[in-house]
């Protein structure tokens, strides 16, 4: 063989390979062995970290309290009361500080938004006809943990109109 036809040659694998390997390398390089990251997307909301609420807070600030359940299901909270704001339901669960709350509070509203219809009823409020809420998110307000049926936005809305 001459010389040209191995320059050739080793163009021709160099070609290949670099068509093989390259696109490996941009997928690789590209992907993210977590779940996507949007920020603002699967955070929590987290507001007023430095306040202390205590039920008549949210009562002034127009929400309808309902019904007090019992802590047994939900560690390290010391009350936890259902109500009504703006026609939507939202579950306020108190806790002794802001720590708690982010700590055991949020383990807590994890697992109560992360759960399907029929699945252990532990951690959720359940009324008397043995039904529980469904809830879509939730949020951290100094002390409390707020479970909201579905709008965050009212959620925020009755927290910012504590004074």
């Amino acid at each position: 063989m001459n010389l040209s036809a191995l320059a050739g040659i080793d163009r021709f694998r160099v070609s290949v390979l670099t068509g093989a390997v390259l696109p490996l390398l941009i997928v690789a390089c590209g992907s993210d062995s977590g779940e996507a990251a949007t920020p603002g997307v699967d955070a929590p909301v987290i507001i007023r970290n430095g306040d202390v609420f205590d039920v008549d807070s949210f009562v002034n600030a127009g929400w309808k309290k309902s019904k007090e359940f019992s802590i047994e299901t939900v560690p390290d909270s010391n009350a936890i009361w259902f109500g009504f704001y703006k026609s939507q339901d939202v579950e306020i669960r108190f806790y002794d500080s802001h720590a708690d709350a982010m700590g055991p509070g949020m383990d807590s509203a994890n697992a109560a938004v992360n759960r399907v219809s029929n699945a252990n009823l532990e951690g959720n409020a359940i009324f008397a006809s043995g039904q529980r809420k469904q809830y879509s998110d939730f949020l951290v307000a100094g002390n409390t943990v707020i479970l909201c049926q579905s709008l965050i936005e009212v959620c925020e809305e009755l927290v910012e109109n504590i004074r």
